[in-house]
């Protein structure tokens, strides 16, 4: 690994907000680039932690593109001013911290590969924990509970509301091997003679027309397609979720794996603002409960840099996405559960409709379990011993 310095005269003065996207859109800028050391507004330099291996044509084709995310990334965020806390809790006392957070996850966590893991002993139970806390706020919000699985179709939901187009950074596909007896049986052969880890030629693999869920809820509206809803409707269900993150992988924090509960709400507009807004409260008093430092705000999904000016504008003028943000160390947060309100973006493709034929409207919590988990020890420590006893891990 070496350092490789980028000189941009548009990082001149950009917001502490601009910083975040930049990390995020970073992550997926090119694959020499194996994490960033430091982005300085003041210089504008962005110094990148890059393979040792690559060549002076690789290090130019990774500046021109450095410089192509960058330059777009900060034009996304033209119109959107930087906002203040909704709502805020102070904890009572001072935090452990990051430091807490790593020393748990060595001991408690295994790397399985990149950005999945096992947890056993305290890790195990406190997954336990916040899967039947979470799970509790669904309960009070008189939800049903729901099974999915954890992959989607790409042929109906996927191409109507645009999501290839918005976060194509994140998507994990699905490919097998065609269904024919002489391609299969020449590759188990050769997977067995050279002990493949893949086919020598992925020309032969074909799409499943299925990608690794990167939400819980866009099952749930498959489920309700051409549904008559009388009244309101709030369904939950908890399952696992897919999302590449590049270089930013981390325990806890950043998987590719990771675990959502998501309460749905479909509606009329009144009784989605209202319920979604029962749920934001329930949530604060969980907040309050584990004394965990945290901020409500107005946020945006991490779109891909080139659709992202006018959504990410859009979400924050109108505040259909608010984040709970939850601290970790001294400025940093990590966002554990999102208030979104979608309008009629899956009720239209879906064709979900009022009991007169009128379509409704839909809004999902979705809280991310392992992002609590962090969270809460960066409050607490990571000894279990010194844990709140309601906890009972």
């Amino acid at each position: 690994m070496k350092l490789e310095t980028v000189n941009l005269e548009i990082l001149k003065g950009i917001s502490a907000q601009v910083v975040d996207g930049l990390d995020s859109d970073l992550s997926f800028c090119h694959p020499g680039i194996t994490g960033i050391n430091k982005i300085d507004p003041v210089n504008g330099t962005i110094v990148l932690e890059v393979r040792g291996d690559l060549s002076e044509d690789d290090l130019a084709d990774l500046r021109n593109q450095a410089a192509k995310v960058v330059k777009m990334s900060i034009e996304s965020f033209r119109f959107v001013e930087e906002t203040s806390p909704l709502w805020h809790h102070r904890p009572s006392v001072a935090y452990n911290g990051n430091d807490s957070v790593k020393a748990f996850t060595e001991l408690h966590m295994t790397t399985l590969g990149p950005g999945q893991y096992a947890y056993h002993g305290p890790a195990n139970r406190l997954f336990i924990y916040f899967s039947n806390r979470i799970n509790k706020i669904a309960q009070e919000m008189n939800a049903e509970g729901w099974f999915l699985p954890s992959i989607e179709m790409t042929n109906d939901l996927i191409p109507e509301t645009g999501y290839f187009s918005s976060h194509p950074q994140l998507i994990t596909f699905g490919y097998r091997l065609p269904p024919h007896y002489e391609k299969i049986k020449s590759f188990a052969e050769t997977a067995k003679e050279k002990k493949l880890t893949a086919p020598e030629d992925c020309g032969i693999l074909e799409p499943t027309g299925f990608i690794l869920e990167p939400f819980v809820c866009h099952n749930i509206y498959r489920s309700l397609k051409n549904e008559r809803i009388d009244g309101g409707r709030v369904i939950s269900a908890q399952g696992k979720c897919y999302r590449y993150e590049g270089f930013r992988f981390s325990p806890l924090l950043r998987q590719w794996e990771f675990s959502m509960r998501e309460i749905v709400l479909v509606g009329e507009h009144d009784f989605v603002v209202k319920t979604r807004q029962r749920g934001i409260e329930l949530t604060q008093e969980m907040v309050s409960e584990l004394d965990i430092d945290a901020n409500l705000q107005i946020a945006t999904d991490p779109f891909f840099v080139s659709t992202a000016a006018s959504a990410r504008t859009f979400q924050m003028m109108q505040s259909t996405k608010l984040e709970l943000l939850l601290r970790i160390d001294d400025g940093k947060r990590t966002a554990a559960v999102s208030f979104n309100i979608h309008g009629k973006h899956f009720t239209t493709p879906m064709k979900i409709y009022d009991k007169d034929g009128v379509e409704l409207e839909t809004s999902c919590l979705a809280y991310g379990i392992e992002r609590w988990m962090a969270a809460f020890i960066a409050r607490w420590g990571e000894d279990p011993a010194k844990w709140p006893d309601f906890v009972g891990a």
